[in-house]
């Protein structure tokens, strides 16, 4: 996956990708045509008590979801992490590379 169309939100808040991809055959769920969404999302914190992040969220479901974390100095540990994406997104391999699962939907 190649990440360089930068949408911007707002001045301190960017989303590298917002899409669907193809799921592994491993999902507990996933969405119609087994896909799962994929969000890439930066926020630099401006605001007091904001913490910055840049977070890859991979949901199959609302309730069924994993994310990888780093702060936004750590753009080069995001090349490392997409270079390392199997493809199709298959879940155990995902959690091997450090994604958590989480089951809820508020990220």
């Amino acid at each position: 996956m190649n990440i360089q169309h930068l949408t911007r939100k707002k001045p301190r808040d960017f989303v590298w990708c917002d899409e669907f991809q193809a799921s592994g055959p491993d999902w507990p769920k996933c969405y119609p045509g087994n896909k799962v969404w994929m969000n890439i999302h930066e926020y630099r914190a401006a605001l007091a008590g904001d913490a910055s992040y840049l977070r890859i969220l991979i949901s199959g479901d609302p309730d069924c979801n994993l994310v990888w974390e780093t702060s936004p100095d750590s753009s080069h540990e995001l090349q490392w992490m997409m270079k390392k994406l199997p493809q199709p997104l298959e879940f155990s391999k995902l959690k091997k590379l450090g994604f958590s699962y989480f089951s809820d939907d508020q990220y």
